[in-house]
Parts: C-alpha cells; structure tokens; sequence
C-alpha cells in the first residue's frame, strides 16, 4: 500500500514537474478568463498604449495573450522586433488566416495581408520600383500645388479668405480643419495615383473614401467566421450570418474603386489627354504603354488602390496629430514658424527642397510620429514553424504583434519618454529615427491654437494623453476645441497671390 501511494506521488510531481518545464519554456502569458482567456484584453480601447504602461512593466516585452482560438505574441521593445520578425523573417512573415478578409472579401491580393509568396514580392518590388526617392521628388508640385490648397481650403472655411462660398463657423474649428486636411490628401494621393484632378464634391473621390471607411470598419470588427471557418457556407438570409451580407456589398464596392480610376487612367493615356504623370502612367509605360500585357495591366491596377487606403489614412492621422501637438506646444510651434521665417522668408511658402534647412521644424515632425504614432501597433505576422527566441518556445500558428507604442515610448530608446521633446534629434548622438515604422508629409502657415477647455483635458489626462485620441484604427486625435487663424494679413495675402499656383500645377 504504502509502495502505491508512493508510485502515485512520484508520478504525480513528475507530471508537475514536466508542467513547470513546459512554463518555462513558454513565454509569459497574461492570465484571464478561465475560458475565454485574454478575449476581453484584445478588444479593449487603446490596446497599444493600455498594454505598454499595464503589462510591460510585469511581464516584460515579449510576452502571450491567448484566447480559445488563438495565441498572441505581443513584443514591446526594439530589440525584440529585431530577434522575432527580422533575425527570423523567414518563418515570422505570413500572414494570421483570415477567412472573413481573405476569402470572403477577395483581399487575398492586397500587398498589405497577402502571405509571403513570389506574387506578393512581385507587387511589393512593383510598388517600391514608383515610390523610390528619385521617383518620389517626382512629385515635388503636385505635393506644393497641394499644400496651396489646403491652406486656401481651411482659409476659406473659416471665413478667413474674402473668396468664401462654404464658410463653417462654430466655437471650434475642428471640423473645417479635419475636412481641409482630408480634402488635400485625398486630392494629392488620387492625383498621384491615377492622375486624376479632384473637383469639388468629386464622386471618384467620395467613392473611394467610403470604401475605404468600410473598409476600416471590416478590419477592426469581429467575426466569427475567422474563429469558425465553416461558417463560411451560410447563406447570406441566415440568421447570425451578417458577415456575408458584409462581405458582398464590400465586394461590390471594391470592384468599382479597384476599376473605375484604373479605367480614367487608361483612357487619358490612349487618348494623350494625361496632364502630369501618376503612378499608373509611369508603371503602364514601363510595362509598354497602351501596348502593355494584360497581366501586366492587372498588376498595376491591382497595386494602386492600396497605396490610397493605406496612404490617406496614415497621412490625414499624421497632420492632425502634428497639428493637434502644436496647439497644445504652443511654444514650440513659435520656433517652428521661427525657423520657416529665417530659412524661407515671408514671399513664399515653404517646399520640400528646404527641408534640410529647417532642422528644427523636422525634428518636431519625427517628435510627432514618435510621440503619436499614427498606428499603435503593426498587422500582425504568422508564424510558419515552432521557433525559439531568449530559451522561449514560439509554436507554430502562433500571430505575432509589435506594439509599436511601446517602441516609441522605450526608455532605454527615448529617454524622458512621456515629454514632447524635438530636441532629442538634434543632439549630437540623436534619438532613434522613428521614420524606421512611419512616413508621410506635412507644412503649415496657419497658426492653430488649443482652447481652453482642451487644454484643460491636456492637462487632467497627463501622461494617458492617448485618451483624447480615437480608440481603435488610425490613431488621431478625438474633436477637440481649437481655433484656427492666419498670421496676419501678409500670411493672407501670400496665399492670394498662391492662388495661380494652385490652379496650374
């Protein structure tokens, strides 16, 4: 008897023992629901920032969420970026499955959630091969002609210009801020992409942003057809089985914004109607012209539409988000408009070739992408096989997600990390450039300026400043209080005489 209870004992701290080992060589992992795991924690406002001042402190910066259907490598510093997704990008660069995307939505192209595999290469050297450098300074005007625009646009709407047809008056400029800048980037990125000018109230323009909206809401909702596949088989009248209804209309949607501008282009260069070069015309003529494949037709289609739906999003959160840390760092913004004063005078607005005089005003830009990034976390990847990172086991199927706020708020990275500080990239040994996760443009001759009662909100959210900006998708900042004014009456009428420009570019 006692030889049995014995046998039993040992057997059981053996069992004990290969659970403890099998911990051990497991990430941490967040406890949760008995059932649903870290469910809750996934879908919670804010996740980026919540994580990184919640959990990071406990549980380091590689650690697991899991859930029943899935586990979640989360990683909070640039060093284990660098051990998962770039030391093993060969097994770490797929993509999680995502039945309701993928197959439900015909998204298996997009470059953005393809897997790895030669077309998804293909598209990505295709799209790298137009937005080069050299080719970028391409644009150098349409980019002017733009900024033009927008400073006439939110002139106008704030009843600043004597030109006004659509003045939007109200305590807060807010709205007519938000809408300029949405306006310009719109009418930039379209213009670059296909070569189509925007027209006030463009219907090419109006379709594309609200497949693109739609799109937003697709990404961030949950459906359980990606928990379980065979849902997929539903008819669409079925109760519970939205997510078919959803998938249709975006379908829809999508073969017209993937089509229609694609066609306009098309056509302007059979008939030689193309005023300026696009990303389509110059990719077409590569590929020889009007005379080109059609594989090679179906190629650059297939590769512009995304560079809108990434690029206007990012770009319009970058602005406000710029914006938004001037009016609440007004004596920053003062050195800003010091340096533009100096380096380009008061005859002219300021051009992407003064840039790399004006150090100053780009150390407040990267301070803005590092202080808010406009993504607080990246797409997740995939990992294809079991990997080993720190003594660590990875299985395979697990999705792997670089807390970008994280990143940018390391201390040991960015020192005093939660301060405002452009000065940290002109020191002699500058900060990290943050340029390595974000990119896009951004000038201004307005001077904008918090108001009362968002400074107070500044000031009662301290360093969870992350609370006034949305809380899920691009991150930029909620509505808030502000008014918007010209310089002075010089600053006008620059942009009187910007009037020409902005027609003929």
């Amino acid at each position: 008897m006692f030889l049995l209870g014995a046998t039993i004992a040992l057997a059981i701290a053996m069992q004990c023992l290969k659970v403890a080992r099998a911990c051990k060589s497991t990430p941490p992992s967040v406890p949760g629901h008995w059932l649903f795991g870290n469910e809750k924690l996934l879908g919670i406002p804010w996740r980026g920032p919540f994580i990184a001042e919640n959990y990071v402190p406990k549980y380091g910066d590689i650690f697991q969420l899991s859930t029943l259907f899935r586990r979640v490598l989360v990683l909070s510093s640039s060093q284990a970026v660098k051990e998962v997704l770039e030391k093993q990008a060969a097994v770490t660069s797929d993509r999680p499955k995502n039945v309701m995307l993928f197959d439900l939505c015909g998204l298996g192209l997009n470059v953005a959630f393809r897997n790895q595999d030669e077309l998804q290469k293909k598209h990505r050297r295709v799209i790298a091969s137009a937005l080069h450098p050299t080719a970028a300074r391409s644009y150098a005007a349409l980019h002017s002609a733009t900024s033009v625009f927008f400073l006439r646009d939110i002139a106008n709407r704030i009843n600043a210009l004597p030109s006004v047809d659509h003045a939007i008056m109200g305590p807060s400029h807010y709205d007519p801020l938000i809408a300029s800048i949405r306006d310009a980037v719109g009418r930039f990125i379209v213009q670059m992409t296909y070569g189509h000018v925007i027209s006030e109230d463009d219907p090419l323009l109006q379709l594309i942003r609200n497949q693109a909206s739609f799109m937003a809401r697709v990404l961030s909702s949950h459906y359980w057809v990606n928990d379980f596949p065979i849902l997929r088989y539903l008819p669409a009248w079925f109760p519970g089985a939205s997510f078919q209804r959803d998938a249709k209309e975006f379908i829809k949607r999508q073969d017209r914004v993937t089509t229609e501008p694609f066609i306009r282009a098309l056509k302007r260069m059979v008939e030689g109607t193309a005023t300026s070069p696009s990303y389509v015309s110059k990719l077409l003529e590569l590929k020889g012209g009007v005379n080109a494949s059609n594989d090679d037709i179906e190629l650059v289609k297939c590769t512009a539409l995304p560079m809108f739906f990434a690029g206007s999003t990012t770009t319009v959160a970058l602005i406000l988000n710029f914006l938004f840390m001037m009016s609440i760092h007004p004596e920053i913004a003062a050195r800003v408009q010091a340096e533009i004063d100096d380096q380009v005078g008061r005859n002219r607005l300021p051009a992407l070739q003064d840039r790399n005089s004006m150090p100053y005003t780009d150390a407040a830009l990267l301070e803005v992408m590092r202080f808010h990034p406009v993504s607080t976390l990246g797409i997740q990847h995939f990992t294809t096989e079991d990997i080993e990172v720190r003594g660590y086991k990875i299985r395979k199927g697990t999705a792997v997600e670089a807390n970008i706020w994280a990143l940018m708020h390391e201390p040991s990275t960015y020192p005093d990390p939660y301060t405002f500080n452009p000065d940290r990239f002109l020191k002699q040994t500058p900060d990290p450039d943050p340029r390595h996760f974000f990119f896009g443009f951004g000038r201004r001759r307005i001077r904008i300026t918090a108001g009362e009662e968002t400074m107070r909100t500044v000031g009662k959210h301290g360093k969870e400043l992350w609370k006034m900006f949305r809380q899920y998708g691009t991150f930029y900042p909620e509505p808030f209080a502000c008014t918007v004014k010209p310089r002075d009456q010089a600053a006008l009428a620059l942009l009187e005489t910007c009037k020409e420009i902005e027609v003929t570019d």
